[in-house]
């Protein structure tokens, strides 16, 4: 995706890095400390979006608003931020906190994308600075490095929150119905229908105004109607039925998991049952027609909590998306017949990567995939060999149900050796040096980006492939659309409606069971019959085995 980063490792509601994943870009990471892992620059862990939207234990909320130096709602807010960004099993690490959180605490964060606001004594360093003198006077600020693409961190939050605030937060998300809950938001409110009702029409009135921030008439569209789909009433369909905002709870407090993965598993769900309705928006930076949602939501949480909250939506998405559009753009052959014969680069992947005969154990595939992606496409987008490898490590750690050892650079780095890849890099190289040359380019809807001090070749690159990605799945949209229209006119509801837009695919939803089958097909129609020379096609990723042949 496009570089929505301001700091180590940003995006709505992006978990922290787990534990084992080394801070140093360079050599290999076994032998690695534990507890120094993170003291190195531009490897912390990134502060959580908008944790004050959370459903919490009353005295845990209360402890914040009581703390030492809290003096009003933003300070509440930024210690909320802190205290649930800390991980527990890390000492002596870092949190990374972009201009964008600081601005969501401060309430301007729609006001990020042209600052007019976050001027002098309201800049967002100037806040930051302040709360820290005030409250937390041990902790220490390292600055922002703009050339490095690296947000401010804070350093010795961890030991500067006493454990019975940290001992409070362990215990603030379970689902224990013996505890008195409230909104997690300054002053402490009870959890009642009408203040339920007045955000939840808040947060409709925001969403409505960012449609008219896209930049192409495909992503108003877009937007308009994840808008319309979700307002009122309409947005009942969001709400999870109480069997399965239970399966979701046993599933997050498995023990089989690590206790962090845990915390934070709980910290989606509790998310998700307060605030269901994803809110989409254009990107912070204004640098891709891809729309986002913040904080938790169904687009953010883990796949099998999203499956076990919603398990009657179908998934759909379309094969090595990225892969057949720079292959397409780009005039990969290679990659080209390979896409044209059916082949699965996963699985092509997977076998080149000898993962399934490693010697410390089988990283199933289930566990592959998802790190085979992140490093595929973030190597597409421009990214070097290390920052690819080091993201592949970070997404299978972040897999549920992986083995119990980390993958390293050993494992991570044969990706390059494959051919398909090989002939990629090699294309990708002239594709940026062309953009250089040219100093931008236009995207497959005529907008024209152009080189400069806050766009780079790569960015661009990533903006161009995300712009036909798009363009691909604009006759689903459409298809969308038209039965959202034919129900209004004859005064009823939908038969189907796209839930959840995730880039490369979506989610929908069907009212009638027994004609599930019918609309998948015509939306696979749709999308299939229009993507020309593009080698690829709309799949049913969920649920597996219900709509084969």
């Amino acid at each position: 995706m496009a570089n929505e980063n301001d700091g180590t490792r940003s995006g709505p509601g992006e978990l922290p890095i787990p534990t084992g994943l080394g801070a140093k870009e360079t050599g290999d990471l076994d032998g690695e400390d534990e507890d120094t892992e993170l003291l190195e620059r531009g490897q912390a862990v990134m502060a959580v979006s908008h944790p004050w939207r959370r459903i919490v234990s009353k005295s845990f909320a209360e402890a914040i608003r009581d703390y030492p130096g809290v003096e009003d709602q933003l300070d509440f807010r930024l210690l909320a931020t802190l205290i649930l960004s800390i991980r527990h099993d890390i000492s002596g690490q870092h949190i990374a906190i972009p201009y964008q959180r600081i601005a969501e605490c401060m309430g301007l964060a729609d006001d990020i994308r042209n600052r007019n606001v976050l001027q002098n004594e309201m800049s967002t360093g100037s806040v930051l600075e302040d709360f820290v003198q005030r409250v937390l006077p041990e902790v220490e600020i390292i600055p922002h490095d703009p050339f490095r693409g690296l947000s401010r961190e804070l350093a010795g939050v961890d030991k500067s929150i006493p454990k019975r605030i940290i001992n409070l937060r362990n215990k603030a998300l379970l689902p224990d119905n013996e505890i008195e809950k409230v909104h997690l938001e300054y002053k402490i409110k009870k959890i009642n229908g009408s203040s339920k009702y007045r955000k939840k029409k808040e947060e409709e009135n925001k969403q409505k105004e960012w449609i008219e921030y896209a930049l192409c008439e495909p992503q108003r569209r877009l937007l308009r109607y994840l808008y319309n789909i979700s307002k009122g009433r309409s947005s009942a369909k969001f709400v999870p039925n109480k069997e399965d905002l239970d399966k979701s709870y046993r599933l997050a407090t498995d023990e089989r998991g690590s206790l962090q993965s845990r915390f934070n598993a709980l910290d989606q769900v509790n998310s998700i049952g307060s605030k269901p309705v994803p809110r989409y928006t254009p990107s912070y930076e204004g640098g891709t027609v891809r729309v986002f949602t913040k904080g938790y939501s169904y687009c953010t949480i883990s796949k099998d909590l999203r499956r076990a909250l919603q398990p009657d939506w179908i998934e759909l998405d379309l094969a090595s998306a990225q892969l057949a559009i720079v292959a397409h753009d780009w005039g990969l052959s290679e990659a080209t017949k390979f896409l044209k014969s059916g082949g699965s680069i996963w699985e092509s992947l997977y076998r080149h990567m000898g993962w399934e005969d490693h010697h410390l154990g089988r990283i199933p595939a289930k566990c592959a995939k998802p790190a085979l992606k992140k490093g595929l496409y973030s190597i597409v987008f421009g990214a070097g060999k290390e920052k690819a490898m080091r993201l592949m490590g970070l997404e299978y750690a972040d897999t549920v149900g992986c083995p119990w050892f980390m993958i390293h650079k050993k494992l991570t780095s044969k990706i390059f050796e494959h051919p398909l890849i090989k002939e990629l890099l090699q294309a990708r190289k002239y594709e940026l040096d062309k953009i250089k040359k040219e100093e931008g380019a236009t995207d497959t809807f005529g907008r024209d980006i152009k080189l400069d001090s806050q766009t780079n070749s790569r960015s661009i690159l990533a903006q161009l492939a995300q712009s036909q990605e798009l363009k691909l799945l604009l006759p689903a949209l459409k298809l969308a659309e038209n039965e959202l229209k034919r129900a209004r006119e004859a005064g009823g509801n939908p038969r189907f409606w796209i839930v959840l837009w995730q880039h490369d695919g979506f989610s929908v939803h069907v009212r009638d069971q027994s004609r599930r089958a019918t609309h998948v097909k015509r939306f696979q129609e749709a999308v299939n019959s229009a993507v020309g020379d593009y080698h690829t096609r709309l799949e049913v990723d969920y649920p597996e085995g219900e709509f084969d042949d």
